[in-house]
């Protein structure tokens, strides 16, 4: 019997130790107001080099990364973006496998889609950016990788293609508009 209590103890002790979380972790803040999660973050995030404004936080009550910050969105400030422009550039790039598409910010992220028998391949990033219908109101950034010597080699940003993918949807969303008002 004993012995099984001792095995279950460390055993107990052993998963503990290995979760990279403590048990005893402080969730009460100390005298400067952060917590020993808050603190671990926040080493994390200087440990990475990322560069901040100054007295800017990517911390969150919880001591976790807040996305809202990151895009420096002010607390209960709303994406405004052009549902239809939005809807045509999604159908637009129907064709490609989707990432992420999220309607309330306005991104659409594309994973990569190859062409010309798999020597080329793209991924594109789309933001609508604001309810109006000219070209300051889409963001497209087109990826361009080609295949050699059995690896993807990025040839950087394509803005030739982006841009007649911006005039393509830009067109379409204007006509489809004028259409409604008739």
């Amino acid at each position: 019997m004993s012995k099984k209590l001792i095995f279950s103890a460390v055993f107990c002790v052993f998963l503990i130790s290995c979760s990279g979380n403590s048990i005893f972790e402080s969730t009460v803040p100390d005298d400067t107001g952060k917590t020993e999660k808050q603190k671990a973050t926040e080493a994390k995030i200087e440990k990475n080099d990322f560069r901040l404004p100054e007295g800017s936080s990517l911390l969150d009550g919880e001591g976790l990364l807040n996305l809202r910050d990151m895009l420096g969105f002010e607390q209960g400030e709303s994406f405004n973006v052009n549902s239809l422009l939005f809807s045509v550039a999604l159908e637009k790039i129907e064709f490609m496998p989707l990432l992420s598409v999220d309607a309330g910010s306005g991104v659409i992220v594309t994973d990569w889609y190859s062409f010309d028998e798999g020597k080329t391949r793209v991924k594109i990033n789309i933001r609508v950016i604001n309810e109006e219908l000219n070209d300051d109101s889409l963001a497209i950034n087109l990826f361009k990788q080609t295949f050699e010597n059995s690896v993807w080699v990025d040839k950087g940003i394509d803005q030739t293609q982006a841009a007649k993918i911006k005039n393509s949807i830009l067109s379409t969303a204007r006509n489809l508009k004028i259409a409604s008002e008739l």
